[in-house]
């Protein structure tokens, strides 16, 4: 995350200094910044007396050529930069020659320079950035340089005199809407195999387009790259392809269709399926590198998908409203299960997570209320925003002990949730901890075995909802006030050796009816710890073997009228594993993951069911002969 923010602060400065040079000094016709004194380099940029939102250099016309080096008090400088907004929205200018000397073409450099007729870009180009030519509309002639590897947001978007366009070898990337709107471009050269990546809208709008070729080496696309174009319309109907990519379907699906993606397809666009309800399945070539955004939204038809192993990357809400999906199988290649990737697949009932999956990013399982098993895997360190938010079929979440981070509204609105577990791997949780929780209206069970949750104000939306409380081995302190006012409360496990139990920790817990404590030997409490708990006519506490005198001895916990020896049966109810008062599918969800290794036995004390030996099959047939009524 803090890579995340230093790299978006980075890419905020770049697009701040577009247009953000100082004037240092003029020379000629022209103003400059010093970029490098020790390095002797400048960048020419707008006028200082006119605002950067103005026309820029409207006392030029006609021809103009931007020197390649300049002399100020002596020094010689090499321009380098045409900087952002430098010849915003002139009007007069009518040919730019640009010197070899120039590396970067920065944001809006020539925005709406509505005179412009011809540019030629020098070699020394490498990146034409944002709106670089945006609105040039007499511009016809357009020289790209063979150095070019990325041409830039929106950078000749409307220029609606282009009517041919030659793409040179080396351009590896078509930034959004580069050409969008260049009405009179008819033909699209693309020479070489180096051109990978044109995102969405590219050729948009580009109304007399109807002649380019893709080179094989095309295969990520963003949407609607070639919408309103002759050369669109002129693919008939079904899959289209563009290079190694399924582009788009064109025409209507019919109801029961069954795609086969064809040998040699390297990606899928965004939005290629979008809104195709018809699609019934989708078979992929293992030759598949990457799903873009958006890619099946909106297929209700879609049952079952297996994603190739040869994937390696995947993007937002790709099965996202896939309303008939029922189970997906992911690639053991991917890190990350993205954005929304399938939120409102609402009768999702099974989803391989892979071990290679270390993050759930946003969203990705929201509404996703048919889910009854949590679809996580033990490598996974990062729950974002709302990543399970109203799954509404969870009734028991273990949540790995690979897991670092657990952000806001992760579990928010699961109503069927009744028992979750939160192991001591986790070490951040988001600044509005209580709505990881929150609307989880049953959630009646907390298996805690972290200190960051070691109290209520981390649940305080369901601060009256728990009744069972179970604290893990990992706690060693119970904070002041911890479960304060828990008026559901019925019963508390204690950690086998915490320290210390603050003041008030379960002050106000009026239903609280059994606390196990598995220290040998009781330490000092004060009076307000169990302030208002019926001590003496109800609460029953349970001690280990050989402890009671010890208990009945020591300030406080002499209180309690029951003392029993019995601390570990973990509940009155034989079979009850997590103490919930039942025996049921829960309990033995719960021994199958400790069996696997997903959950700890000494999160709940009545694990071991047939009390012989460890935890293994037996415990488990026993709670199934006990529900079915045999024992």
């Amino acid at each position: 995350m803090k890579k995340f923010l230093l790299l978006a602060a980075f890419a905020l400065l770049v697009a701040g200094s577009a247009g953000a040079y100082q004037q240092d000094f003029k020379s000629g016709n022209f103003f400059y910044s010093v970029i490098s004194h020790s390095g002797g380099t400048v960048a020419l940029v707008h006028d200082p007396n006119v605002s950067s939102s103005k026309p820029q250099y409207t006392n030029l016309s006609g021809e103009i050529t931007i020197p390649s080096t300049v002399t100020n008090d002596g020094t010689t400088y090499t321009v380098i930069t045409i900087g952002g907004n430098c010849f915003y929205k002139n009007n007069t200018i009518t040919k730019v020659n640009i010197p070899n000397t120039v590396t970067s073409i920065r944001d809006r450099a020539f925005y709406q320079n509505t005179a412009l007729t011809k540019i030629s870009i020098p070699n020394s180009v490498t990146f034409i950035r944002t709106d670089a030519f945006n609105g040039c509309t007499k511009l016809s002639e357009l020289d790209l340089s063979n150095s070019i590897d990325t041409i830039g947001r929106q950078a000749f978007k409307g220029c609606t005199s282009l009517h041919m366009l030659a793409i040179p070898e080396g351009v590896e990337k078509i930034f959004y809407a580069a050409f969008e709107n260049c009405t009179n471009l008819s033909a699209v050269f693309i020479y070489g195999e180096t051109l990978s990546w044109l995102q969405g809208s590219v050729f948009n709008g580009c109304t007399s387009l109807n002649s380019i070729n893709f080179p094989n080496s095309v295969y990520r696309l963003g949407s609607n790259v070639m919408k309103g174009t002759p050369w669109w319309n002129n693919q008939a109907d079904g899959l289209v392809y563009i290079g190694s990519a399924a582009y788009k379907y064109k025409g209507t699906m019919p109801d029961g269709t069954d795609i086969t993606i064809k040998d040699g397809t390297k990606g899928i666009a965004a939005s290629c399926f979008e809104g195709c309800k018809g699609l019934n399945s989708i078979s992929f070539p293992n030759s598949l590198l990457e799903i873009s955004e958006y890619a099946f939204n909106g297929c209700f038809g879609l049952k079952s998908v297996t994603i190739p192993n040869s994937v390696t990357t995947m993007y937002g809400y790709i099965f996202n409203g896939c309303t008939g999906l029922t189970s997906a199988t992911l690639p053991n290649t991917i890190k990350t299960i993205p954005n929304y990737t399938f939120a409102g697949c609402s009768v999702l009932k099974s989803v391989n997570v892979p071990n290679t999956v270390e993050t759930i990013e946003s969203y990705a399982f929201k509404d996703c209320a048919g889910l009854t098993v949590l679809p996580i895997s033990n490598s996974v360190k990062k729950i974002w925003v709302g990543a399970y938010e109203n799954c509404f079929g969870l009734t028991s979440v273990t949540i790995p002990n690979s897991v670092t981070l657990i952000d806001t509204n992760a579990f928010s609105n699961c109503i069927g949730l009744k028992s979750l577990t939160i192991p001591s791997s986790v070490q951040v949780i988001s600044n509005n901890a209580n709505s990881i929780v929150k609307g989880c209206v049953n959630l009646k069970t907390l298996n805690i075995d972290n200190n960051l949750f070691a109290n209520m104000t981390k649940f305080s939306e369901i601060r009256e909802i728990v009744e069972t409380l179970n604290l893990g081995n990992s706690i060693y302190a119970i904070p002041e006030d911890a479960f304060k006012d828990c008026t559901a409360l019925k019963k508390v496990t204690l950690p086998n050796d915490f320290t210390s139990l603050g003041n008030s920790a379960f002050s106000g817990c009026s239903s609280l009816g059994d606390v196990y404590c598995p220290r040998p030997r009781p330490i000092p409490i004060d009076a307000s710890v169990f302030s208002g708990v019926r001590q003496s006519d109800f609460c029953k506490l349970h001690v280990p073997s050989g402890s009671k005198t010890l208990y009945q001895a020591m300030a406080v916990w002499k209180d309690f009228y029951y003392i029993l020896e019995d601390a570990g049966s973990g509940s009155d109810v034989g079979g009850d594993v997590n103490g919930d008062g039942t025996v049921d599918v829960d309990d033995i969800n719960i021994l199958v993951n400790i069996l696997v290794g997903k959950d700890s036995a000494s999160n709940y004390a009545g694990a071991n069911v047939d009390g012989i030996g460890s935890i293994d099959v037996n415990d488990i047939n026993m709670l199934i002969n006990i529900i079915l009524g045999k024992e």
